[in-house]
């Protein structure tokens, strides 16, 4: 992964607890958080905060597809989040597709990510997201660009927590694939996750020098 592939700007937009504008490599999407705020009545829950993710698209209205992969965000999003830290609350993501060349879910959720870290909101851990695709060789390639994904028989994205032992968060796949090729992919991409991790660690740190 070159040192050029990912980009991140934190706190870019006001009138949210968190933002970030993140692209990797040509794609690229804007996430805002707000919240924790006090919900409806139909949506409070007394133990803990709901945790409600918006997907857009930059053009063209949701698609069934886009619907799922909005349900893969707000499933790591709140298994990511302490939300028992929040009850009656709930805690608002908004995802805005900026421009899509491959990998979008992937870039979604380590936008999501970071804009979790720049709202403040107590985390159970980070997360990473990985792609990779699968060609007819069995050849896997990291971070595929959008013609690579097209050819390709399998596409993978695998999310990692940043915790002591490989913790897989989410597992999103499409294509024919062998049980040997799923592992070869986990391991790739959980050691591609590791430079996302490092990442991150120094957006932060610019974050704070910056401000």
């Amino acid at each position: 992964m070159s040192e050029d592939f990912m980009k991140c700007q934190l706190g870019f937009l006001g009138n949210t607890e968190g933002s970030a504008y993140l692209s990797q490599g040509k794609s690229t999407v804007s996430v805002s958080v707000v919240g924790p705020f006090e919900p409806k009545a139909s949506k409070c829950m007394y133990d803990r905060a709901t945790v409600d993710v918006t997907f857009r698209r930059k053009t063209g209205s949701i698609t069934v597809h886009d619907k799922m992969l909005e349900g893969i965000m707000q499933s790591t999003c709140e298994n990511s989040l302490i939300v028992e830290q929040y009850p009656r609350t709930t805690i608002s993501v908004t995802v805005q597709e900026m421009q899509d060349r491959g990998n979008l879910l992937s870039t979604c959720l380590n936008a999501s990510c970071m804009a979790l870290v720049n709202s403040g909101i107590a985390m159970h851990h980070l997360y990473a997201a990985v792609s990779c695709a699968v060609t007819e060789n069995e050849e896997i390639i990291l971070n595929p660009d959008e013609s690579q994904i097209n050819s390709s028989v399998a596409y993978f994205t695998l999310v990692f927590a940043n915790s002591e032992t490989r913790f897989l968060l989410t597992s999103h796949t499409t294509g024919e694939f062998s049980q040997k090729t799923y592992m070869e992919c986990m391991n790739k991409c959980y050691g591609a996750s590791k430079e996302v991790f490092k990442f991150y660690e120094n957006v932060i740190k610019k974050s704070y020098i910056f401000n």
